[in-house]
């Protein structure tokens, strides 16, 4: 729900210490994801230069979503999501810098596949955990505003910074970059732990208030807290249209994704610093959508402004298909980048604000393996797609479904996204907390 309009010579109030050792760790990590993601393929590509091998790099970095995303969602909400969060930064640190040692000579295509492996699990885990502690860091109205802030170090360290910097550092030497990564991800653990337990804020919804299960919820079987999770995201009606929403997202944006670089280079006969240029402006929206989308979301409700943006997300893929210059491209990329993160962080911190405490891990866990697993989907039938008619086709068509899914979907919801229709079938107590939250 959106909040009241403040007067222009109003002060915000803080976040809190809790949340900047938060983002401070979490700044740390993405620095650490974007040095690493930039640098494992280096690897493959120096020893190993065929395309399958460096496809299969992808594969099994990515396998751990498909494999551990749901179980991690069990764990998120069983046990001290700080320590999860804390101990995984811990592995990645140590398995960066111990790789220093036995990457220095040879490197072995099976190693540099394990690294991968062992490092996409604990993504895996941190990409679950950070997102559900944050209900109980921040004030329910203040997440559209955290989620921007952390959703802005995502996209200026590990996005735009960190990657043009593992290639430097890995012209030095590849062991150089292991060991800044290592270093990047046990800094984020370090500071991970000053963020001591806190308590939730006062003003906070009563459903997200509830604590986290007790050691009976922690002795039940692990695939029965999957189902139980999957069950309360499908019958909250908010939650499940969100998530189809989410899914189509994840479809368009990789089929579109996929097929960029072929845009570039042969619509728009742009060369590689072209095709550079052109990612860095939808980076700088993304990063100007972070600023712009929290305080949109104070002044309107979330599933409108969410639902327009990701109608405004589909248009500009449109335009991107029909753009015949250069600029005109960079701006599509542009809008689009604002679009994405005025869908993104309405519907992320609208999904935090009615998940109770119990279930935080479990519905980020689904509605990450949804997105994410749409995503091989997608870029599949994007290539398909350019395969029979045109690499601009796919930008007009998936932009197309998008804008039209974008209404659809999210049509039934009203403007402040409550509202779980009865008989959900989550528990009981579960069921009592989300009537509390469409009646506040």
């Amino acid at each position: 729900m959106a909040s009241a309009v403040r007067g222009p010579g109003t002060r915000r109030p803080g976040l809190g210490r809790p949340f900047r050792w938060l983002w401070a760790s979490t700044a740390a990590s993405n620095a650490g994801d974007g040095v690493t993601r930039a640098l494992l393929p280096l690897l493959v590509v120096g020893s190993h230069p065929e395309p399958a091998a460096v496809a299969g790099l992808t594969a099994v970095n990515m396998l751990p979503w498909l494999l551990f995303a749901l179980p991690a969602g069990v764990l998120a909400d069983r046990v001290d999501r700080r320590r999860i969060v804390l101990y995984s930064n811990v592995l990645r640190g140590a398995v960066l810098l111990g790789a220093v040692a036995l990457l220095a000579g040879d490197r072995p295509l099976p190693l540099l596949y394990a690294l991968a492996f062992v490092l996409g699990i604990a993504e895996t885990l941190v990409d679950t955990a950070a997102p559900a502690m944050l209900p109980r860091i921040v004030r329910a109205r203040d997440l559209e505003r955290a989620n921007g802030r952390l959703s802005a170090a995502q996209i200026v360290l590990g996005e735009m910074a960190a990657p043009p910097v593992a290639g430097l550092l890995v012209g030095v030497a590849a062991t150089v970059a292991l060991a800044t990564g290592g270093t990047l991800y046990a800094l984020a653990a370090v500071l991970l732990v000053g963020l001591a337990a806190a308590p939730r804020p006062t003003n906070a919804p009563p459903g997200a208030a509830r604590a986290a299960p007790g050691a009976a919820a922690a002795r039940e079987p692990v695939l029965r807290g999957i189902a139980e999770g999957v069950r309360f995201v499908l019958a909250h009606r908010t939650l499940r249209l969100t998530l189809a929403a989410s899914t189509l997202y994840g479809l368009a944006f990789s089929a579109t994704f996929s097929m960029l670089v072929l845009l570039s280079h042969g619509t728009l006969g742009l060369g590689a610093t072209g095709y550079g240029l052109l990612l860095a402006a939808g980076s700088v929206g993304a990063v100007a959508g972070t600023w712009l989308a929290p305080r949109l979301a104070e002044r309107l409700p979330a599933v409108p402004l969410a639902r327009w943006c990701l109608f405004a997300s589909g248009l500009a893929y449109v335009g991107l298909g029909l753009a015949r210059t250069p600029v005109q491209a960079a701006a599509a990329l542009l809008c689009n980048g604002v679009f994405m993160m005025g869908w993104n962080i309405p519907v992320m911190s609208l999904r935090q604000r009615l998940t109770p405490e119990g279930f935080q891990g479990r519905v980020m866990s689904v509605s990450r393996l949804c997105a994410w697993g749409a995503m091989p989907v997608g870029a599949a039938l994007g290539g398909l797609l350019a395969g029979a008619l045109s690499v601009p086709t796919v930008f007009v068509l998936s932009g197309g479904v998008l804008a039209a899914g974008a209404l659809l979907l999210l049509a039934p919801l009203r403007g402040d996204g409550a509202g779980a229709p009865p008989g959900t079938g989550a528990p009981a107590d579960v069921r009592r907390n989300t009537d509390l939250l469409d009646k506040g």
